[in-house]
């Protein structure tokens, strides 16, 4: 879709950033309250995981969210965290990832995956995440 219409990268690099991460992973906070979640509490002081990737699943803000879509206007995502806490590296993050999409697309519009989806594995021994390998052909 993105060789076929350029104007999609900057719906794709949203997406690609909300799409990741679902489930398991969480940016370790403090608890500066009191409050209960869920029907659970939480003391002030405890350690919490925040689940940003399960967020970024949410059916109510994303409709079938686990699908990746370039055309979702997906620009609400907390991949880069929210408030005091968003990454100051964001915008960065983001011109770099249009750059790769861009040059990718326009470059070697024939590149696929070398080998099936659910052959591919991601890291779990860094925060960040990411996959293993990518395997592309083109």
């Amino acid at each position: 879709m993105l060789v076929a219409d350029p104007d999609l990268v900057s719906g794709a690099v949203e997406e690609i950033l909300r799409a990741p991460r679902k489930g398991g992973d969480g940016v370790p906070r403090y608890a500066r309250v009191d409050f209960e979640i869920a029907g659970v509490e939480i003391a002030a002081g405890d350690l919490v995981l925040c689940d940003l990737g399960s967020a970024n699943h949410d059916p109510d803000a994303f409709p079938d969210p686990d699908r990746v879509d370039v055309t979702r206007n997906a620009g609400a995502h907390l991949g880069f965290g929210h408030g005091m806490r968003y990454c100051i590296g964001a915008p960065l993050a983001r011109i770099e990832l249009r750059a790769v999409l861009e040059g990718l697309t326009r470059r070697l519009p024939e590149l696929r995956l070398a080998v099936a989806v659910d052959e591919l594995s991601t890291r779990r021994d860094v925060l960040t995440g990411g996959l293993t390998a990518l395997p592309v052909t083109w």
